[in-house]
């Protein structure tokens, strides 16, 4: 991709971060009140991981289909491969969880990864998820990206400190009003062969004194 489309692309993915956060959590939202109380939070992490992933991308597409009519410079897409990194061979490209796909150059994606969280404190396979970010294996192309936590227990604070404890960095406030007032924080990365990354932490209450509230 020439430099021009790649500053076309990191252009894009800055300027709709702000539309497709605040689209995940008002779907995310839907998910809380109309599907959480029939998920069966005891099967095992990755299967609810699957089935969490799932019903949030209805909502987000259900959204996105009411608002922008169904067109927009985004389309949700649901495990998107990222063509870019991928390893040679007859190797699967690394897939995004949920994804906003650029409908004017579809190599180009928006991209959150999400992970099931048993506990504030466990938090390994999430910061795997933080190092694909952090190394330029997911978003290379952009410098935008997301990170859901789907918490089981515990507090989003809680979540936050360790987070911030283990990237030995501050955890920042978003700068939008419609994020602010969520469980949202932000995280800067340098990157030596992809733009500087901008992280956001969305720490999603799921467990089962959640879905009672």
């Amino acid at each position: 991709m020439d430099e021009q489309s790649l500053e076309q692309a990191r252009s894009w993915a800055t300027g709709i971060a702000t539309h497709v956060l605040d689209l995940t959590w008002r779907a995310f939202d839907k998910l809380q009140t109309e599907d959480l109380q029939h998920v069966d939070l005891r099967q095992p992490l990755d299967q609810l991981e699957r089935d969490l992933t799932s019903n949030h991308f209805m909502h987000i597409n259900k959204l996105w289909s009411q608002e922008d009519e169904g067109y927009s410079s985004i389309c949700p897409h649901h495990e998107f491969p990222e063509q870019e990194t991928r390893a040679g061979g007859k190797s699967r490209p690394p897939a995004y969880d949920l994804a906003f796909v650029y409908t004017e150059n579809r190599r180009i994606a928006w991209p959150i990864e999400a992970k099931v969280l048993q506990s504030p404190g466990s938090v390994a396979q999430y910061l795997d998820d933080v190092d694909k970010f952090v190394s330029g294996k997911a978003a290379p192309l952009t410098g935008q990206g997301g990170m859901i936590a789907y918490m089981l227990s515990g507090h989003e604070a809680e979540l936050f400190a360790e987070i911030k404890r283990r990237l030995k960095q501050e955890l920042l406030v978003p700068a939008a009003s419609v994020l602010t007032c969520r469980a949202h924080k932000v995280s800067h990365h340098a990157r030596v062969l992809a733009p500087r990354l901008q992280l956001h932490h969305m720490a999603m209450p799921c467990g089962a004194g959640y879905a009672d509230s």
